[in-house]
């Protein structure tokens, strides 16, 4: 009997995560906009839902939209890209990935930064993290941001109260 552990390892050589993906929480995930190099990849994770926080440039793609439809995911797009961000759309995300229905879910955005480190540092905040620890990992991910300390701020007045329950 021969088993071949190299066909495995050649299959998962080929799959490639998309830009800044990284896993939130069980189920939750996070990256920069997929491209057609990630769709295998991301087949893998059988996803039921893809959050867009970005300009709707990815909503549009055919060959998104192809692969959402291909593979049963959900596209929901709730922002324009621009800042700075609604407390409603932040909610409204929240509401979306507290949902374990929707599950696995991809936030992702153009460069994976922006609004992604905000929904995900109010999330954190719904988790009861303490500040400092939600305020690292959100410079850990959002590096080069030019909003940081306004994105801060808002992660601190966020009222957890809008969204009905934590993860």
């Amino acid at each position: 009997m021969h088993f071949s552990v190299t066909s495995s390892i050649a299959e998962m050589a080929l799959l490639f995560p998309p830009n800044a993906f990284g896993q939130v929480e069980e189920g939750v995930y996070r990256s920069a906009t997929p491209t057609e190099l990630n769709y295998p990849f991301l087949s893998t994770l059988q996803l039921k839902t893809v959050v867009v926080l970005s300009s709707a440039a990815m909503v549009e793609d055919d060959r998104f939209i192809k692969f959402a439809a291909d593979n049963g995911v959900t596209l929901i797009h709730l922002a324009d890209g621009n800042f700075p961000v609604a407390e409603e759309k932040v909610t409204r995300v929240l509401k979306i990935i507290t949902d374990k229905t929707s599950h696995p879910v991809l936030l992702t955005s153009r460069d994976g930064k922006n609004f992604v480190c905000l929904v995900v540092g109010c999330l954190r905040k719904l988790q009861k993290w303490s500040l400092v620890s939600i305020y690292e990992e959100y410079r850990r991910f959002s590096a080069g941001m030019a909003q940081q300390q306004h994105e801060e701020q808002f992660l601190e007045l966020f009222d957890t109260d809008l969204v009905p329950q934590p993860l």
